[in-house]
């Protein structure tokens, strides 16, 4: 859900409670109003079945992480690199054997499968009862139990990272603007796209005849694109035909689009969905046009906004291609709309056929659980090589809210980059109040009201405070100026209704410190922060006021980038606290992008705020570095990333290492194509970390605390307790570790690497509780340096009394 959706209700997805584990089954709830499970020590809990949409995953491995141990049936998984072959032989009598499977438990229960799985996950969509949903649970060959859940989307940039210019990072690191993300393939599951915007302009693919020509990228057969990608491997993306869309839309930009409606409409009726929805890859919403344009949009865009040029501007990585993948959808309530997981999984299992490198996952997760249908697809999906990039939320700043704990992908806290979009509210008594705004036209010299004072006979006060449709009097509004409360609906919503009202201009008002958004509005108007306006304006009946489209109280501008106040905050409810989230912090307010025409009145290009803005930049950096390094792998990646990340500010500009807020820090694409050493990983570790907590894969297990990802986190420290890791040196060189958490004494060994390229080490921390307050973690960092380069890692270790 964008950052425009507010209301009482959490606005990434529902706190729920967790689930009761049923032998070496995790039964994660039930049907859209279920509550969200926990693996064995993750959490723990109680719920009962209720009868719902479920998706049963069984215990055998899909064909994406399949290594063998069937009789008949060799190994279905390809190395790194290399594209699963799902028609293969072995794939069909695989796929098919699981398919049997899948049907035995169906039926033992007297299930009807609605959709079958095999590649990304091993497991069916199905309606079940109650009961069903029990027996299921306790059955031997079934892995968990999930509910089909209904996810929600959740809401110039490279300039502020550097990319662009001589200068820049794409000249010095990435060979240019033209060559940036090239070869790579960024699979965006969102809205959709909206097929003429600029971002995603691009030339006709020719189609083939015979074997494709020496040096052309890729071809055309019927709707279907092929192209050799930078690793050496191929994508193959379909363009579907759907509502408003022929199926040839797609081009040497956009190789693919596909849409995934079949959950959703088994769910929601024809009378609650949106009668604006287009079942095809379409965007209505605006939501997967922006992600999509943020991580890999063309290059040199001109933006123009609500009549306002705002100039020339990028995706993250120009020269990657996009492949679209739409799961969510338009209701005619909040409650209709959203993204169902069994649509979902089909997506991420077409991505992986498909052969796509990066995707990006703008949409809401649990904050309890790693072993959701959806994590798991993804840990396949990592597997197979694609590296995953997942809004961490838009819940904070309250603890224990961030999502997609799993270690296999990277979660995406939102910071502030721009302060200069600002307007002012200047009173006739010379009173000034400065906030966001990104209005085109200035009010002068218009009386100014509280919402409160100009309300519809028959609209209850506190609905008229906050703007709500139809609460205020047209006579009473028409020409003026009207102070509306932020909170429980849309913002731009409050200024459609001042419009419909013959207000000429809107303050949005703060009532609790939050984040400011530069929104488009339907009347100028500027969001402030200070609440001390409504005082003044009741306090002074017949006040004028001037909206200037600029800051002219003379303060400073406000230090960026800050986290966002929206941005979901760790620690982790998942793993006992032993894993830490979120990894890493982009860019997530008032980003301009594309978005659809359709939800934005006409407009291809808008501002929006949230973690699912801040993902694509992640995403789109991940293209930059497997353009460069196609064979690194995932892990490697996302630790590149996060190890070369640098500290957010406070308000005062100073610099703030707060991990639960910012992961490993703010993304600088200046230092992370040079990370150094690497943290890297592999499928080995995820089912070991999933072995480790009670799920039986039949490998060794592996701690949470002991996955080899490049932060460290303790949740229960008592006395003394060893983490190892292991990293590879991207960069030959001596490193020496130094590590600092207030409070606890810790201890690297050993302390001096020196390693020759290509080369690991696995080293231990120890830590010993020395001081630091109980049950409270302390943070600090692990930095590895060298001459030329210093990695670091976050740490997070909460000291509890002895057992």
């Amino acid at each position: 859900m964008t950052s425009q959706q507010e209301s009482s209700r959490p606005k990434l997805s529902r706190r729920l409670p967790a689930v009761l584990a049923v032998g070496l089954s995790l039964v994660i709830g039930q049907g859209l109003a279920a509550p969200t499970s926990a693996a064995p020590g993750e959490s723990s809990g109680q719920s009962a079945f209720d009868d719902g949409r479920y998706i049963v995953m069984l215990k055998d491995k899909p064909l994406a992480t399949y290594s063998g141990g069937v009789a008949g049936i060799p190994g279905t998984a390809v190395p790194k690199g290399q594209k699963l072959n799902a028609s293969g032989s072995n794939s069909r009598k695989y796929d098919a054997h699981l398919r049997f499977k899948q049907r035995q438990a169906a039926a033992a229960k007297g299930v009807r499968i609605d959709q079958s799985f095999t590649l990304a996950v091993n497991g069916f969509s199905a309606a079940l009862s109650a009961e069903q949903a029990k027996q299921l649970a306790g059955d031997r060959s079934v892995l968990a139990v999930v509910p089909d859940t209904m996810r929600k989307p959740d809401y110039s940039s490279t300039d502020f990272l550097g990319l662009p210019g001589p200068d820049g990072v794409w000249k010095q690191q990435f060979d240019g603007r033209d060559d940036a993300g090239k070869g790579v393939v960024v699979g965006v599951l969102d809205t959709g796209y909206s097929p003429e915007n600029p971002f995603f302009a691009g030339e006709a693919v020719p189609p083939l005849s015979g074997s494709p020509k020496i040096g052309r990228p890729y071809h055309l057969q019927g709707n279907v694109i092929a192209m050799r990608k930078a690793n050496g491997g191929t994508f193959v993306g379909d363009c579907v035909a759907g509502d408003g869309f022929e199926g040839t839309e797609c081009n040497s930009k956009v190789i693919g689009a596909r849409f995934y409606d079949q959950a959703y409409k088994a769910v929601v009726p024809p009378e609650q969905r949106s009668p604006l929805e287009l079942f095809s890859p379409v965007d209505v919403n605006g939501h997967g046009s922006h992600t999509a344009s943020t991580a890999a949009g063309n290059s040199d865009v001109t933006q123009t906004a609500g009549g306002r040029d705002f100039g020339i501007s990028s995706g993250v990585a120009p020269a990657a291609k996009i492949a679209v993948y739409k799961v969510c959808w338009e209701g005619a309530t909040p409650a209709t709309t959203g993204c169902l997981e069994s649509d979902i999984v089909r997506a991420v299992q077409d991505a992986i056929l498909d052969g796509v490198d990066v995707i990006n996952y703008s949409i809401s997760g649990n904050n309890t659980t790693t072993v959701d249908a959806v994590s798991l697809a993804f840990l396949n999906a990592a597997a197979a090589g694609i590296f995953v990039a997942a809004s961490g939320g838009n819940s904070g700043p309250g603890p224990s809210t961030v999502n997609h704990a799993g270690p296999w992908l990277t979660s995406v806290a939102a910071s502030t980059f721009d302060s200069s979009l600002r307007g002012t509210v200047e009173l006739s008594d010379g009173s000034k109040f400065s906030g966001a705004s990104v209005m085109s036209e200035e009010v002068a010299s218009k009386p100014i009201v509280l919402a409160i004072a100009v309300k519809a006979a028959a609209a209850a006060d506190a609905d008229a405070a906050l703007c709500i449709p139809n609460t205020l009097d047209p006579a009473k509004t028409a020409g003026k100026i009207v102070v509306c409360d932020r909170g429980l609906i849309p913002r731009v919503d409050k200024s459609v209704e001042v419009k419909r009202a013959g207000g000429v201009g809107m303050v949005l008002v703060n009532l609790v410190p939050g984040s400011l958004d530069a929104d488009m509005h339907s009347v100028p108007t500027v969001h402030v922060g200070d609440p001390k306006v409504k005082d003044v304006v009741a306090a002074n009946p017949g006040l004028t006021a001037n909206l200037k489209a600029t800051d002219t109280t003379g303060a400073p501008l406000p230090a960026v980038p800050q986290i966002a106040e929206f941005s979901s905050r760790g620690p982790t409810l998942a793993s006992n606290g032993d894993l830490l989230k979120p990894d890493v912090t982009a860019p997530g307010v008032a980003v301009l992008a594309a978005v659809s025409p359709i939800g934005f009145k006409g407009e291809n290009f808008g501002f929006l705020s949230g973690t699912s803005m801040a993902a694509p930049h992640i995403a789109g950096s991940g293209a930059l570095l497997l353009g460069k390094n196609p064979h690194w792998s995932p892990a490697a990646v996302k630790s590149a990333i996060m190890t070369t990340a640098y500290d957010l500010v406070g308000t005062d500009g100073a610099k703030v290492h707060d991990v639960f807020a910012q992961g490993a820090g703010h993304v600088d694409p200046s230092r992370f194509a040079s990370p150094g050493l690497v943290y890297d990983a592999g499928l080995a570790d995820w089912f070991g970390f999933l072995q480790g907590l009670g799920i039986d894969l039949g490998v060794v297990p592996v701690a949470a605390k002991d996955v080899n990802v490049p932060s460290v986190a303790l949740g229960s420290l008592a006395g003394s307790q060893m983490v190892t890791r292991t990293v590879t040196a991207v960069k030959a060189g001596t490193y020496r570790a130094t590590i600092e958490v207030p409070g606890v004494q810790a201890t690297v060994s050993p302390a001096e690497l020196t390693l020759r390229e290509g080369e690991s080490a696995t080293f231990t921390v120890t830590f010993t509780t020395a001081g630091a307050p109980l049950d409270t973690f302390a943070t600090g960092s692990l930095t590895w340096a060298s001459s030329a380069n210093s990695v670091r890692s976050p740490v997070a270790v909460r000291p509890v009394a002895a057992p």
